[in-house]
């Protein structure tokens, strides 16, 4: 059964990405299939996975079905 884990807040600094980031990678070790969906125009939680800033497809691409 999937679920889903929404972190958000409109301030910034509050420690969103870092939190994403941490279960993100518990998650991954206990074995458990994760998807990290990075909305933050800054990417930094791409930037911690090492994903290049050109990788297809985009949010964009997929929230609008490309």
């Amino acid at each position: 059964m999937a679920h889903t884990i929404a972190v958000l807040s409109q301030k910034g600094g509050t420690g969103k990405t870092t939190t994403v980031r941490t279960l993100t990678d518990v998650f991954r070790r206990s074995g458990v299939r994760t998807l990290a969906v990075d909305l933050d125009p800054q990417g930094n939680l791409s930037d911690y996975f090492d994903l290049p800033t050109d990788a297809k497809p985009t949010t964009a691409d997929v929230l609008s079905g490309r």
